[in-house]
Protein backbone atom coordinates (compact mmCIF):
# COMPACT_ATOMS: atom_id res chain seq x y z
CA UNK A 1 0.00 0.00 0.00
CA UNK A 2 1.32 3.18 -0.91
CA UNK A 3 2.16 5.97 1.85
CA UNK A 4 0.23 9.05 1.55
CA UNK A 5 2.50 11.93 1.14
CA UNK A 6 3.79 13.86 4.67
CA UNK A 7 1.77 17.18 4.64
CA UNK A 8 5.10 18.60 6.06
CA UNK A 9 6.75 17.64 2.49
CA UNK A 10 4.04 19.32 0.01
CA UNK A 11 5.59 22.15 -1.68
CA UNK A 12 4.47 25.29 0.29
CA UNK A 13 2.13 28.20 -1.79
CA UNK A 14 3.63 31.26 -3.23
CA UNK A 15 3.63 33.89 -0.38
CA UNK A 16 1.79 36.90 -2.41
CA UNK A 17 4.04 39.39 0.05
CA UNK A 18 6.94 38.68 -0.88
CA UNK A 19 7.12 41.37 -3.89
CA UNK A 20 5.79 43.94 -1.34
CA UNK A 21 8.20 43.20 1.35
CA UNK A 22 11.02 42.93 -1.52
CA UNK A 23 10.00 47.20 -2.94
CA UNK A 24 10.05 47.71 1.13
CA UNK A 25 13.13 46.79 1.32
CA UNK A 26 14.28 48.42 -1.62
CA UNK A 27 12.84 51.70 -0.88
CA UNK A 28 14.37 51.23 2.60
CA UNK A 29 17.88 50.85 1.62
CA UNK A 30 17.25 53.63 -0.67
CA UNK A 31 16.41 55.72 2.18
CA UNK A 32 19.22 54.80 3.51
CA UNK A 33 21.89 55.47 1.34
CA UNK A 34 20.60 58.74 0.63
CA UNK A 35 20.50 59.52 4.14
CA UNK A 36 24.20 58.48 4.40
CA UNK A 37 24.94 60.51 1.06
CA UNK A 38 23.53 63.26 3.20
CA UNK A 39 26.01 62.60 5.94
CA UNK A 40 29.16 62.12 4.59
CA UNK A 41 28.95 64.93 1.97
CA UNK A 42 31.71 67.14 1.56
CA UNK A 43 31.85 70.34 2.69
CA UNK A 44 32.11 72.95 0.21
CA UNK A 45 30.41 75.06 -2.50
CA UNK A 46 27.12 73.68 -3.45
CA UNK A 47 26.29 72.93 -7.24
CA UNK A 48 23.46 75.26 -8.03
CA UNK A 49 20.46 73.49 -7.80
CA UNK A 50 16.97 73.71 -6.14
CA UNK A 51 15.29 70.76 -4.34
CA UNK A 52 12.64 68.64 -5.66
CA UNK A 53 10.14 69.12 -3.33
CA UNK A 54 8.35 65.42 -2.39
CA UNK A 55 4.97 67.28 -2.84
CA UNK A 56 4.22 69.00 -5.98
CA UNK A 57 3.70 72.95 -5.64
CA UNK A 58 1.09 75.45 -7.16
CA UNK A 59 2.40 78.86 -6.93
CA UNK A 60 -0.09 81.68 -6.66
CA UNK A 61 1.54 84.86 -7.47
CA UNK A 62 -0.08 88.21 -5.64
CA UNK A 63 -2.93 90.28 -7.78
CA UNK A 64 -2.58 93.55 -7.72
CA UNK A 65 -5.84 95.21 -6.42
CA UNK A 66 -7.02 98.14 -7.66
CA UNK A 67 -9.21 100.27 -6.51
CA UNK A 68 -12.10 101.83 -8.94
CA UNK A 69 -14.22 104.62 -8.46
CA UNK A 70 -17.38 104.95 -10.73
CA UNK A 71 -17.47 102.54 -14.10
CA UNK A 72 -14.84 99.83 -14.00
CA UNK A 73 -11.84 99.71 -16.96
CA UNK A 74 -12.68 96.85 -19.56
CA UNK A 75 -12.05 93.31 -18.63
CA UNK A 76 -9.41 92.95 -21.57
CA UNK A 77 -7.31 95.41 -20.26
CA UNK A 78 -6.54 94.09 -17.39
CA UNK A 79 -6.20 90.28 -18.86
CA UNK A 80 -3.87 92.44 -21.25
CA UNK A 81 -1.54 93.83 -18.43
CA UNK A 82 -1.86 90.69 -16.50
CA UNK A 83 -0.73 88.11 -19.54
CA UNK A 84 2.29 90.44 -20.16
CA UNK A 85 5.80 88.88 -19.14
CA UNK A 86 6.51 89.55 -15.35
CA UNK A 87 3.79 90.95 -14.37
CA UNK A 88 0.72 89.98 -11.97
CA UNK A 89 -3.26 89.88 -12.53
CA UNK A 90 -5.15 92.29 -11.56
CA UNK A 91 -8.21 92.51 -9.39
CA UNK A 92 -10.77 95.09 -9.79
CA UNK A 93 -12.75 95.98 -6.95
CA UNK A 94 -15.32 98.30 -6.13
CA UNK A 95 -13.56 101.72 -4.26
CA UNK A 96 -16.74 102.41 -1.68
CA UNK A 97 -16.44 104.74 1.26
CA UNK A 98 -17.28 102.78 4.87
CA UNK A 99 -19.95 104.14 7.05
CA UNK A 100 -17.47 105.29 9.62
CA UNK A 101 -16.53 107.80 5.87
CA UNK A 102 -12.55 106.05 5.93
CA UNK A 103 -11.62 104.38 2.48
CA UNK A 104 -10.28 101.38 2.07
CA UNK A 105 -6.56 101.04 2.37
CA UNK A 106 -5.15 97.77 1.43
CA UNK A 107 -5.31 98.70 -2.30
CA UNK A 108 -2.30 98.68 -4.68
CA UNK A 109 -3.57 101.41 -6.70
CA UNK A 110 -6.42 103.73 -6.64
CA UNK A 111 -8.78 105.07 -9.49
CA UNK A 112 -10.88 108.08 -8.53
CA UNK A 113 -12.59 110.72 -8.94
CA UNK A 114 -10.54 113.73 -8.28
CA UNK A 115 -12.73 115.65 -5.55
CA UNK A 116 -12.29 112.12 -3.56
CA UNK A 117 -8.35 112.20 -3.88
CA UNK A 118 -7.90 114.62 -0.96
CA UNK A 119 -10.83 112.76 1.02
CA UNK A 120 -9.44 109.39 0.05
CA UNK A 121 -5.65 110.87 1.40
CA UNK A 122 -7.07 111.05 5.18
CA UNK A 123 -7.19 107.05 4.81
CA UNK A 124 -4.44 106.25 2.54
CA UNK A 125 -1.04 107.60 2.54
CA UNK A 126 0.17 108.03 -1.24
CA UNK A 127 3.12 107.27 -3.34
CA UNK A 128 5.50 110.35 -4.83
CA UNK A 129 4.55 109.75 -8.49
CA UNK A 130 7.13 112.46 -9.95
CA UNK A 131 9.70 111.17 -12.21
CA UNK A 132 7.91 107.92 -12.05
CA UNK A 133 4.78 108.43 -13.88
CA UNK A 134 5.82 111.10 -16.47
CA UNK A 135 3.07 113.98 -17.21
CA UNK A 136 3.98 114.40 -20.63
CA UNK A 137 1.79 114.81 -23.87
CA UNK A 138 -1.08 115.27 -20.96
CA UNK A 139 -3.53 117.88 -22.24
CA UNK A 140 -2.03 120.85 -19.09
CA UNK A 141 -5.63 121.67 -18.42
CA UNK A 142 -5.87 118.28 -16.73
CA UNK A 143 -2.71 118.34 -15.11
CA UNK A 144 -3.24 121.53 -13.21
CA UNK A 145 -6.42 120.09 -12.00
CA UNK A 146 -5.48 116.79 -9.81
CA UNK A 147 -5.87 118.04 -6.42
CA UNK A 148 -2.00 117.63 -6.14
CA UNK A 149 -1.14 121.24 -6.09
CA UNK A 150 2.42 119.98 -7.30
CA UNK A 151 1.73 117.01 -9.59
CA UNK A 152 3.77 114.87 -7.07
CA UNK A 153 1.08 111.85 -6.13
CA UNK A 154 -1.56 111.28 -8.40
CA UNK A 155 -1.85 111.35 -12.27
CA UNK A 156 -5.12 112.62 -14.03
CA UNK A 157 -6.40 109.64 -16.28
CA UNK A 158 -9.93 110.28 -17.81
CA UNK A 159 -12.97 112.80 -17.78
CA UNK A 160 -16.55 112.83 -18.80
CA UNK A 161 -19.00 115.56 -18.93
CA UNK A 162 -22.27 115.31 -17.22
CA UNK A 163 -25.35 116.67 -20.06
CA UNK A 164 -28.85 117.48 -19.65
CA UNK A 165 -30.84 114.46 -20.97
CA UNK A 166 -34.15 114.16 -22.30
CA UNK A 167 -36.73 112.13 -24.22
CA UNK A 168 -37.68 113.95 -27.24
CA UNK A 169 -40.13 112.62 -30.18
CA UNK A 170 -38.73 111.92 -33.49
CA UNK A 171 -37.45 115.33 -35.41
CA UNK A 172 -37.62 116.92 -32.16
CA UNK A 173 -34.41 120.03 -32.74
CA UNK A 174 -31.53 119.23 -30.20
CA UNK A 175 -31.60 122.70 -28.32
CA UNK A 176 -35.05 121.07 -27.35
CA UNK A 177 -33.03 118.39 -24.85
CA UNK A 178 -32.29 121.92 -22.42
CA UNK A 179 -33.63 122.41 -19.40
CA UNK A 180 -32.19 124.97 -17.14
CA UNK A 181 -32.03 124.38 -13.19
CA UNK A 182 -34.50 126.84 -12.60
CA UNK A 183 -37.46 125.11 -14.41
CA UNK A 184 -36.24 121.98 -12.54
CA UNK A 185 -39.26 122.04 -10.18
CA UNK A 186 -41.33 122.61 -13.21
CA UNK A 187 -40.44 119.55 -15.40
CA UNK A 188 -42.84 116.74 -15.68
CA UNK A 189 -41.36 113.62 -15.16
CA UNK A 190 -37.71 114.95 -14.15
CA UNK A 191 -34.80 112.79 -11.72
CA UNK A 192 -31.59 113.58 -10.85
CA UNK A 193 -28.78 112.16 -9.37
CA UNK A 194 -28.49 112.70 -5.59
CA UNK A 195 -24.76 114.54 -5.58
CA UNK A 196 -24.78 117.10 -3.71
CA UNK A 197 -21.93 118.48 -5.06
CA UNK A 198 -22.56 117.74 -8.68
CA UNK A 199 -25.71 119.95 -8.40
CA UNK A 200 -24.45 122.85 -6.29
CA UNK A 201 -22.18 122.99 -8.83
CA UNK A 202 -24.66 123.05 -11.58
CA UNK A 203 -26.66 125.57 -9.78
CA UNK A 204 -24.44 128.35 -9.76
CA UNK A 205 -22.88 127.46 -13.15
CA UNK A 206 -26.29 128.07 -14.50
CA UNK A 207 -26.05 131.68 -12.76
CA UNK A 208 -22.84 132.31 -15.14
CA UNK A 209 -20.74 132.50 -11.86
CA UNK A 210 -17.40 130.30 -11.91
CA UNK A 211 -17.99 127.52 -9.60
CA UNK A 212 -14.84 127.09 -7.52
CA UNK A 213 -14.93 130.69 -6.63
CA UNK A 214 -16.81 132.32 -3.61
CA UNK A 215 -15.78 129.68 -0.43
CA UNK A 216 -17.70 127.28 1.44
CA UNK A 217 -20.36 129.40 2.39
CA UNK A 218 -21.15 129.93 -1.46
CA UNK A 219 -21.34 126.34 -2.18
CA UNK A 220 -22.98 125.37 0.94
CA UNK A 221 -25.92 127.66 0.10
CA UNK A 222 -25.95 126.00 -3.70
CA UNK A 223 -26.82 122.63 -1.98
CA UNK A 224 -29.49 123.95 -0.09
CA UNK A 225 -31.22 125.79 -2.61
CA UNK A 226 -30.52 122.32 -5.27
CA UNK A 227 -31.56 119.74 -2.21
CA UNK A 228 -34.79 122.07 -1.60
CA UNK A 229 -35.24 122.72 -5.55
CA UNK A 230 -35.66 119.02 -6.20
CA UNK A 231 -37.18 117.43 -3.25
CA UNK A 232 -38.54 114.45 -4.04
CA UNK A 233 -36.96 114.57 -7.04
CA UNK A 234 -33.16 112.52 -6.68
CA UNK A 235 -32.28 109.24 -6.58
CA UNK A 236 -29.55 107.31 -7.83
CA UNK A 237 -27.43 108.00 -10.78
CA UNK A 238 -28.42 104.57 -12.13
CA UNK A 239 -31.98 104.71 -11.69
CA UNK A 240 -31.93 108.38 -13.51
CA UNK A 241 -30.62 106.09 -16.22
CA UNK A 242 -33.02 103.39 -16.13
CA UNK A 243 -35.79 105.49 -15.67
CA UNK A 244 -34.50 107.76 -19.26
CA UNK A 245 -34.20 104.45 -21.08
CA UNK A 246 -37.61 103.08 -20.00
CA UNK A 247 -39.57 106.13 -20.04
CA UNK A 248 -40.49 106.92 -16.57
CA UNK A 249 -37.95 109.65 -16.74
CA UNK A 250 -38.40 112.88 -19.26
CA UNK A 251 -35.43 114.68 -18.27
CA UNK A 252 -32.21 114.05 -15.90
CA UNK A 253 -28.75 115.05 -15.75
CA UNK A 254 -25.93 112.61 -16.69
CA UNK A 255 -22.29 111.71 -17.59
CA UNK A 256 -21.54 111.84 -21.19
CA UNK A 257 -20.30 107.83 -20.98
CA UNK A 258 -24.20 106.47 -20.21
CA UNK A 259 -25.10 107.74 -23.84
CA UNK A 260 -21.62 106.62 -25.33
CA UNK A 261 -22.20 103.08 -24.30
CA UNK A 262 -25.35 102.67 -24.73
CA UNK A 263 -26.24 104.94 -28.35
CA UNK A 264 -29.92 102.89 -28.42
CA UNK A 265 -30.86 103.84 -25.48
CA UNK A 266 -34.38 104.51 -25.30
CA UNK A 267 -35.19 103.54 -29.14
CA UNK A 268 -32.75 106.54 -30.03
CA UNK A 269 -34.94 109.19 -28.72
CA UNK A 270 -32.46 110.68 -26.03
CA UNK A 271 -31.06 113.68 -26.70
CA UNK A 272 -28.54 115.98 -24.62
CA UNK A 273 -27.22 119.68 -24.37
CA UNK A 274 -24.97 121.88 -22.38
CA UNK A 275 -25.51 125.26 -21.12
CA UNK A 276 -24.50 128.71 -22.73
CA UNK A 277 -21.64 128.69 -20.12
CA UNK A 278 -20.43 125.02 -20.59
CA UNK A 279 -21.39 121.99 -18.59
CA UNK A 280 -19.87 120.21 -15.88
CA UNK A 281 -16.72 118.20 -15.93
CA UNK A 282 -15.89 114.82 -13.64
CA UNK A 283 -12.30 113.55 -14.21
CA UNK A 284 -10.31 110.55 -12.84
CA UNK A 285 -7.13 110.43 -11.18
CA UNK A 286 -4.73 107.38 -10.05
CA UNK A 287 -2.95 107.13 -7.19
CA UNK A 288 -0.44 104.51 -5.61
CA UNK A 289 -0.49 103.36 -1.83
CA UNK A 290 2.76 104.33 -0.32
CA UNK A 291 3.52 101.57 1.40
CA UNK A 292 2.01 99.01 -1.12
CA UNK A 293 4.17 95.90 -1.22
CA UNK A 294 3.61 95.88 -4.92
CA UNK A 295 4.92 99.41 -5.73
CA UNK A 296 6.49 99.07 -8.59
CA UNK A 297 3.67 96.70 -10.30
CA UNK A 298 1.15 99.36 -9.50
CA UNK A 299 3.61 102.16 -11.00
CA UNK A 300 3.51 99.97 -14.32
CA UNK A 301 -0.59 99.43 -14.75
CA UNK A 302 -0.93 103.34 -14.15
CA UNK A 303 1.84 103.37 -16.73
CA UNK A 304 -0.71 101.09 -18.98
CA UNK A 305 -3.67 102.98 -18.27
CA UNK A 306 -1.31 106.35 -19.28
CA UNK A 307 0.16 104.90 -22.52
CA UNK A 308 -1.18 106.19 -26.09
CA UNK A 309 -3.23 103.07 -26.97
CA UNK A 310 -5.25 103.09 -24.13
CA UNK A 311 -5.85 106.33 -23.81
CA UNK A 312 -6.64 106.89 -28.18
CA UNK A 313 -9.11 103.77 -27.34
CA UNK A 314 -10.69 105.00 -24.17
CA UNK A 315 -13.78 106.88 -25.59
CA UNK A 316 -14.74 104.25 -27.38
CA UNK A 317 -13.99 101.64 -24.96
CA UNK A 318 -15.72 102.99 -21.70
CA UNK A 319 -17.19 106.48 -22.66
CA UNK A 320 -14.47 108.85 -21.05
CA UNK A 321 -12.69 111.26 -22.70
CA UNK A 322 -8.58 110.71 -23.00
CA UNK A 323 -6.41 113.16 -21.02
CA UNK A 324 -3.39 112.44 -23.15
CA UNK A 325 -4.84 114.85 -26.05
CA UNK A 326 -4.52 118.15 -27.47
CA UNK A 327 -6.93 120.75 -26.17
CA UNK A 328 -10.31 121.27 -28.50
CA UNK A 329 -9.68 117.31 -29.74
CA UNK A 330 -11.03 115.06 -26.75
CA UNK A 331 -12.67 112.96 -28.72
CA UNK A 332 -11.26 113.81 -32.32
CA UNK A 333 -11.05 109.88 -34.47
CA UNK A 334 -14.29 109.05 -32.61
CA UNK A 335 -17.58 108.14 -33.97
CA UNK A 336 -19.19 109.96 -31.13
CA UNK A 337 -21.47 112.74 -31.68
CA UNK A 338 -20.78 115.73 -29.60
CA UNK A 339 -22.62 119.05 -29.33
CA UNK A 340 -21.39 121.69 -31.41
CA UNK A 341 -19.60 124.66 -30.36
CA UNK A 342 -16.66 125.91 -27.62
CA UNK A 343 -18.68 124.56 -24.40
CA UNK A 344 -15.74 122.45 -23.55
CA UNK A 345 -13.28 125.06 -23.41
CA UNK A 346 -16.24 127.01 -20.93
CA UNK A 347 -16.84 123.82 -18.88
CA UNK A 348 -15.63 123.66 -15.19
CA UNK A 349 -14.35 120.93 -12.82
CA UNK A 350 -15.74 119.94 -10.13
CA UNK A 351 -12.97 120.52 -7.34
CA UNK A 352 -14.53 120.34 -3.89
CA UNK A 353 -13.01 120.73 -1.90
CA UNK A 354 -10.58 123.08 -3.68
CA UNK A 355 -7.24 123.69 -2.24
CA UNK A 356 -6.18 127.03 -0.82
CA UNK A 357 -3.72 128.72 -2.45
CA UNK A 358 -1.01 129.11 0.13
CA UNK A 359 0.39 133.05 -0.23
CA UNK A 360 3.95 133.06 0.87
CA UNK A 361 5.51 136.75 2.11
CA UNK A 362 8.95 137.78 0.32
CA UNK A 363 11.77 139.05 3.28
CA UNK A 364 11.63 142.21 3.92
CA UNK A 365 14.02 144.19 1.92
CA UNK A 366 15.49 147.87 1.59
CA UNK A 367 14.18 149.73 -1.09
CA UNK A 368 14.05 153.26 -2.62
CA UNK A 369 10.16 153.05 -3.16
CA UNK A 370 8.10 155.39 -1.87
CA UNK A 371 5.76 154.19 0.81
CA UNK A 372 1.96 155.35 0.58
CA UNK A 373 0.80 157.35 2.87
CA UNK A 374 -1.51 156.33 5.94
CA UNK A 375 -4.88 154.99 4.56
CA UNK A 376 -3.93 154.44 1.51
CA UNK A 377 -2.88 151.78 -0.38
CA UNK A 378 -0.65 150.66 -3.58
CA UNK A 379 -2.36 149.59 -7.13
CA UNK A 380 -2.35 146.66 -7.85
CA UNK A 381 -2.12 145.68 -11.74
Amino acid sequence: MEESPNPTDLPKPTDSRRPGLIGLGLLAAALLGFAAGQWFRPVGPETERLPTPSVPLVFHPPKLVVYQEGPPIPQLWLDTFGSAPGHTKVELRSLVRAEDGTWPADGDVYLMKARSFSEASQSVSWAELHGRIPLEGINPVYQAQSFDSNNLKSRPWRISPWFFMKRVAPGTPHKAAFAAPTRWVNENGALFPNDPDLLAALWIKSQGRPINLGGEAVQAAARQQAEAALAGKLASEEDCWRGLKDGQVQVTYLPAWRLVLDPQAGGGLIRWSVLPTGTIVDFEVAAVRQDSPRQEMALRFVEFLLAPSQQAALLGATGYFPVRSRPGQEWAGSTLIMPVGNWFDRSEFILWPYPRPVVVQPPLTETNAVAPESGSEPKSE
